[in-house]
């Protein structure tokens, strides 16, 4: 009888459509990944690289996979989602921040505030003029135009880091930097599900005689909801991980590049199972990983910091990997026609992003006493999107079938469009402030200010002699000469250019 059931479930038309998905996705994968080595080249960023292969075999150009092979490799877009989670949670040190907690979160909600304002207009005026995003009701053009100007609010971690290594940065300002930019990136997560939980209240037909009062109760119940998952996977992985689990038992037997691999896979397990649990409960699946990462790095006993380092280490990697898969199906999935329609739109939202951040910037610097030469420049730092952004984008498209891909498409464009801009901006800021060392620069500023400016964030940088020790992004680095050295981890470091 199980014999029979088993020969049911392999021959059933989802798992025949899953397997020709994933033997596809397995064949184009080798030329995602070349294409990202090919952007890199051209001084872009590897994701763009993935974009453009899974947009030349999408259903859209080549037709490689089609349109029922992008829907039937969302498992493993969940995987990737996953991880893009985990490693953002895994970036936010509270020890680091409560030093300089003040002008971080003072210039974060300038930043955050400003753009949200002047993107929602931005995006409610444009949504009107677009192709299926223009025949939706009142509710949901403000559904629309919240969630965009949420995502509009995202900077890309990864992207900075890679321009830091470029250009040997190294101060208080690549420090400030950083700290915001990871700081931003938990908050846009958390706006984002409460935008979720906001939009379910507000556009599905409420059955009960309160809907304003579960209007407010909610949203926040899903957020603790996502937050008490995410500290459960914390705890589950934590136990699986530390030297005295079932898991180390067997360890001890294999090399240790196995014992590495294991542990990868147990990690991409672990964030798997945590994503799709919150899925179940109507969570926010990836609100529930970045809480795991959080929760693993800021934990307290004798074996943090080499946890930490090991953590770091070990998600750096898989996300090489998960990255090529998740980007590739995001261009995949991409409605090209579409986009050529929305460029326009694209780009009125973009220019008024560029706006809104540099006076954010401009006020949450000058709210903290931050120094005149940061209010000018800051806004430069702040444009990249990449990762969270799209991973967000790709999430609402896979939600609400109807108005979701054009959505996608629509948020794509502009990211696109930041994405090209940024990281120019955010050199040439480097070297107006003095800290691309890779230009033979000197740091800007001495003394006990700067020296103090040093630990902001997730770039915590400490000179003992010829020997740097940096952790930023969710990796921890050993160089001899700061954070553009590379050293035996630096397959890794190139592979986090997002």
């Amino acid at each position: 009888m199980s014999d029979a059931g088993a020969s049911t479930a392999l021959s059933s038309p989802v798992f025949q459509h899953f397997l020709v998905a994933c033997s596809v996705a397995v064949i184009i994968a080798p030329f995602s990944y070349y294409m990202g080595i090919g952007a890199r080249m051209l001084k872009l960023p590897q994701i763009t690289g993935y974009l453009v292969s899974g947009i030349v075999c999408g259903p859209y150009l080549l037709g490689i996979l089609s349109t029922e092979s992008v829907v039937d490799l969302n498992i493993i877009e969940g995987a990737c989602l996953s991880i893009i989670g985990l490693a953002a949670g895994a970036e936010l040190h509270l020890s680091e921040l409560s030093r300089s907690k003040k002008q971080v979160l003072g210039i974060t909600f300038g930043i955050s505030a400003v753009t949200w304002l002047f993107c929602y207009g931005a995006l409610d005026y444009t949504s009107g003029l677009l192709p299926k995003l223009g025949e939706l009701d009142a509710p949901h053009v403000v559904a629309v135009a919240s969630l965009g100007a949420t995502l509009m609010m995202a900077r890309s971690p990864a992207s900075a880091i890679a321009v830091l290594k470029e250009m040997d940065g190294k101060g208080p300002f690549s420090s400030l930097v950083m700290a915001v930019v990871v700081v931003k990136d938990v908050v846009v997560i958390i706006a984002y599900a409460l935008n979720m939980e906001f939009i379910r209240v507000s556009i599905l037909p409420s059955t009960t005689g309160s809907p304003h009062l579960l209007g407010m109760v909610l949203p926040l119940m899903s957020v603790m909801l996502s937050i008490t998952v995410g500290l459960c996977g914390g705890l589950l992985l934590s136990m699986m991980l530390r030297p005295h689990s079932l898991l180390a038992a067997i360890l001890p037997s294999m090399s240790p590049a196995a014992t590495f691999k294991v542990k990868q896979l147990v990690i991409l397990l672990v964030s798997t199972l945590i994503f799709n649990m919150a899925h179940y409960f109507d969570a926010e699946p990836l609100l529930a990983c970045v809480t795991m990462g959080l929760f693993m790095v800021n934990r307290r006993h004798e074996r943090a910091d080499k946890e930490k380092e090991e953590l770091h280490m070990m998600v750096s990697q898989i996300m090489s990997l998960t990255n090529v898969a998740f980007f590739g199906l995001a261009g995949a999935s991409l409605k090209v026609l579409a986009m050529k329609d929305m460029f326009g739109a694209a780009l009125l939202v973009f220019v008024v992003r560029l706006a809104a951040i540099f006076i954010g910037s401009w006020l949450g610097c000058y709210s903290t006493s931050t120094s005149a030469e940061y209010r000018r420049l800051f806004w430069m730092s702040m444009i990249t999107q990449a990762g969270v952004a799209m991973g967000l984008a790709r999430l609402t498209g896979t939600r609400f079938p109807d108005w979701g891909p054009h959505f996608q498409t629509y948020m794509m464009a502009i990211i696109m469009l930041n994405l090209m801009v940024g990281p120019p901006l955010f050199r040439q800021a480097l070297v107006r402030v003095g800290e691309a060392k890779a230009l033979m620069l000197p740091i800007k500023g001495s003394g006990v200010v700067a020296a103090q400016q040093l630990q902001l964030g997730s770039i915590i940088i400490k000179e003992n002699g010829a020997g740097v020790s940096s952790s930023e992004g969710g990796l921890v680095h050993q160089h001899g000469h700061g954070l553009g050295g590379e050293d035996s981890s630096s397959k890794s470091d190139r592979d986090l250019d997002q």
